[in-house]
C-alpha cells in the first residue's frame, strides 16, 4: 500500500508531462498547417501602375502618393513628308502632342485613386483602381485581376467642343463633356522575366460627331468594346522591354482609313524611387479617355512619336 502511495504522485507527474508534450505537438502541428495554408503571392509582375499606353494590375501602396509626368512629342518620321520637313522639327522634339500630369494615392494595399490633367481636349480625369485577385507562386491562382475605371471631363472651350458641327441649332449640355472608361486587367507573371496581360475594355462618351467609315459604310457610335494586350520582358533587375496594343472591335474601326489602333513599344528603367519609361507610340493622346477616338497616325507610315514618363513615389507612413 505504501508502495502504491509513492507511485501515485510519480504517475501524476508523468501524465502531466505527457499531456504537455502532446499539447506542444498539437501547437507545432497547428503552426505547420497554418504556414502551409499561407499564400505566397507573386510580386513585381510590373514595375509600375502603367506601362506605355496601358494600365497594369499594380496599385499604389497604402499611404503612398505617386506623382507622374508623361510627355509625348511629335512624329519622329512621316512617309508623307520629306526628310527636310521632319528635320526642321528636330524629328518631332519641337512639338508636344500631349502632356499629362497625374497624382495617384493608395487608400489600401488593394485600392488606389487618382486625378490627372491632359493637354489633348484639356481632359481632367478621376480614376479608381481595385485589385480583385492576386497571383500565387504555386500557380493555384495563375493570374492577378484588377479593375480600373475613370471618368473624363473635357474642359476645352465650347467653340472647340462643337467645332466639327455645322448646324449648331441644338441645346448644349455640360454632360456632353463627359466620358467613361472601364477595363478589367488580367495579368500573369509566367516566368521571372516575362509578364503578360489581357485587357477587355468598355469605353463610352456622351457626345460625338457622327462619322462614317467609307470602306464598310459603318457609322461611329457612343460605345466601344476593345481588347488589349501587354507584355514585359525583363532584361536586368532594373530594366525591361515593354509593349501594349489595343484593338477596337467596333465595325466603324474595321479597315478604317482615318482611324488606327494604338500600339506602343518601349524601355523601362527603375532607379530607386523613380521609374522611367521611354517608348514610341502612334497615338498622339496619352489618356485612355482620349486616344481611342483620336488616333489617326500609323506605324506603317512611320508616324511614330517619342514619349517618356517619369514617376516619383512618396510615403506617408509614420
Amino acid at each position: 500500500m505504501e508502495c502504491h502511495n509513492k507511485l501515485i504522485p510519480i504517475l501524476l507527474i508523468f501524465l502531466l508531462l505527457f499531456h504537455r508534450i502532446l499539447a506542444q505537438d498539437d501547437l507545432l502541428s497547428a503552426l505547420s498547417d497554418s504556414s502551409r495554408s499561407t499564400k505566397n503571392y507573386v510580386t513585381a509582375t510590373w514595375k509600375s501602375i502603367r506601362l506605355a499606353n496601358a494600365q497594369t494590375t499594380e496599385t499604389i501602396k497604402k499611404k503612398h502618393l505617386e506623382y507622374r509626368i508623361l510627355h509625348r512629342f511629335g512624329n519622329i518620321a512621316n512617309s508623307q513628308l520629306s526628310f527636310n520637313q521632319i528635320a526642321h522639327t528636330a524629328f518631332g522634339l519641337d512639338n508636344a502632342s500631349d502632356i499629362r500630369i497625374a497624382f495617384d494615392y493608395g487608400i489600401t494595399e488593394n485600392l488606389s485613386v487618382g486625378i490627372g490633367r491632359s493637354r489633348v481636349n484639356e481632359v481632367i480625369d478621376i480614376s479608381g483602381k481595385y485589385k480583385i485577385l492576386k497571383q500565387t507562386q504555386d500557380f493555384k491562382m495563375p493570374v492577378s485581376v484588377t479593375w480600373f475605371s475613370s471618368v473624363g471631363y473635357m474642359a476645352m472651350n465650347t467653340n472647340r467642343l462643337y467645332d466639327e458641327i455645322q448646324n449648331k441649332e441644338f441645346k448644349t449640355r455640360e454632360s456632353h463633356r463627359v466620358n467613361y472608361f472601364h477595363q478589367l486587367l488580367i495579368a500573369s507573371k509566367i516566368h521571372q522575366r516575362i509578364s503578360l496581360q489581357f485587357m477587355p475594355v468598355w469605353f463610352h462618351r456622351n457626345f460625338l460627331v457622327q462619322k462614317q467609315n467609307t470602306n464598310n459604310q459603318k457609322w461611329d457610335s457612343n460605345d466601344y468594346f476593345i481588347l488589349g494586350g501587354a507584355i514585359r520582358l525583363k532584361i536586368t533587375d532594373r530594366t525591361s522591354l515593354i509593349a501594349d496594343y489595343y484593338y477596337n472591335l467596333h465595325p466603324f474601326y474595321r479597315n478604317n482609313p482615318n482611324f488606327k489602333n494604338p500600339l506602343s513599344i518601349g524601355y523601362e528603367v527603375e532607379t530607386g524611387g523613380h521609374v522611367f519609361a521611354l517608348f514610341f507610340a502612334n497615338n498622339s493622346a496619352i489618356l485612355e479617355n482620349n486616344y481611342f477616338t483620336t488616333t489617326t497616325d500609323s506605324w506603317s507610315k512611320s508616324q511614330v512619336k517619342f514619349s517618356f514618363c517619369i514617376s516619383r513615389n512618396f510615403s506617408f507612413d509614420k
